[in-house]
């Protein structure tokens, strides 16, 4: 059956207001490597010690996405996201009260990682699978690949901002853009129907759902592969534009190569989209996994300078976009759209746990050793260990019925 030109339409809002809000709910993990340099000269906080804030907030989120998981299998996704899009922009304010003594930064992270909860992917997502089947990889990969382009801008407008307003400026000038950008267009186009979802709740069966996944063994080594390609991302999302100051690049040269990452996000999540569409889904994503060792294994090898460091950013940025696609798109497959809220936000709650964990590991490791030589090389082994995990879980289930 062809789609007519009001649901169309209607869809098309929904992918443009989920594509504003996880571009800039995911932000913050980019803005903590732009300033990990400013904290540390402003405060005297060593680079380890700076990126346990997204160890604190990795901890944080298997919790409070289980919460927003279940929530959304049973409500409408518009009551999750509109307040927790205001809880969003003020926790990110409020990490701008930070200063002085680190544990202000550590509350700060709490703060934010709890009130932003509502905000999170696992809500947009669900909308994207709700409204697309047929072209289902591509939808995901374009709400994801919004994303991009504030990867590469982000460096160049904390610059702007800590000269403009200062170090404790940075985070509310931030949180007052994001609410505007993020909750018009969720007023806008997110439906006003409620879910249909509740009355099954009621009957027992969504207790019995929820345990048939938490006993899913494809469920666990797709968390595990997750775990090791993610500790990859963390660790590059951190610690790129400190590797490139170590490398001899300045910052306004570290800031230039950034620029390169966000279009290579935004290919790889297309890119990654489409081949989903087109090809068997564990050989895209057993290809999208090898990326990020590749990219260990270059900065482990190969001397840098801009050229080279450039070069790299086109890989880092193809891997990080093709990575949150993979969660999102195999949630869908592997589980189907009625548990998605719940799958998709234990996967992507032990994502954001590796990449906060990996970021502070390979801060210690590196105030430990002086280098990121050790951490690059255990991480080359996790991915190859993640690529055989995703090989391993076998074939998807059927497609459901084709809506869009």
């Amino acid at each position: 059956m062809t789609a007519s030109p009001a649901s169309n339409l209607r869809s098309l809002g929904i992918l443009f207001a989920a594509t504003m809000a996880i571009a800039i709910a995911g932000v913050h993990y980019h803005v903590v490597g732009a300033m990990v340099k400013p904290l540390g000269e402003a405060y005297g906080w060593s680079r380890g010690d700076i990126a346990f804030a997204l160890t604190i907030s990795s901890v944080i989120h298997p919790f409070t996405n289980v919460v927003v998981g279940l929530l959304v299998d049973r409500f409408s996704a518009r009551s999750i996201a509109l307040p927790g899009i205001a809880g969003f922009a003020a926790g990110l304010a409020g990490i701008g009260l930070a200063g002085g003594p680190i544990w202000t930064w550590y509350a700060a992270y709490v703060g934010f990682s709890v009130l932003g909860a509502g905000a999170s992917s696992v809500v947009f997502t669900k909308l994207i699978v709700e409204n697309f089947s047929k072209r289902r990889g591509l939808a995901l990969a374009t709400s994801l690949a919004g994303a991009g382009v504030l990867v590469s801008t982000i460096p160049g407008i904390v610059l702007a901002l800590e000269q403009a307003v200062g170090v404790k400026g940075v985070y509310p000038a931030l949180a007052a853009c994001a609410f505007v950008l993020m909750f018009v267009p969720a007023w806008a186009f997110l439906p006003r129907g409620a879910a249909t979802v509740p009355a099954r709740a009621a009957t027992g069966q969504g207790k019995a759902e929820f345990l048939e996944v938490i006993r899913s063994g494809v469920l666990w080594r797709l968390a595990a592969a997750f775990l090791f390609v993610a500790a990859c991302v963390g660790t590059f999302i951190v610690h790129l534009q400190p590797m490139l100051a170590d490398a001899g690049l300045t910052r306004a040269q570290a800031a230039q190569v950034a620029l390169f990452i966000g279009p290579a996000m935004i290919a790889g999540r297309l890119g990654t989209g489409v081949l989903f569409d087109l090809l068997p889904t564990r050989l895209v994503a057993a290809c999208a996994f090898s990326l990020p060792a590749f990219a260990c294994l270059w900065l482990w090898a190969v001397p840098l300078d801009f050229a080279s460091a450039s070069l790299l950013a086109v890989l880092i940025g193809v891997g990080m976009g093709s990575e949150v696609d993979v969660v999102a798109y195999l949630s869908s497959r592997y589980f189907g759209t009625r548990r998605y809220g719940l799958v998709f936000a234990i996967l992507i709650s032990v994502y954001g746990f590796a990449v906060g964990t990996s970021s502070w590991l390979a801060g210690k490791a590196f105030d430990r050793l002086g280098s990121y030589d050790a951490t690059l090389l255990a991480l080359t082994g996790g991915v190859v260990l993640a690529v055989l995990l995703v090989i391993s879980i076998g074939r998807p289930p059927a497609v459901e019925v084709e809506t869009a």
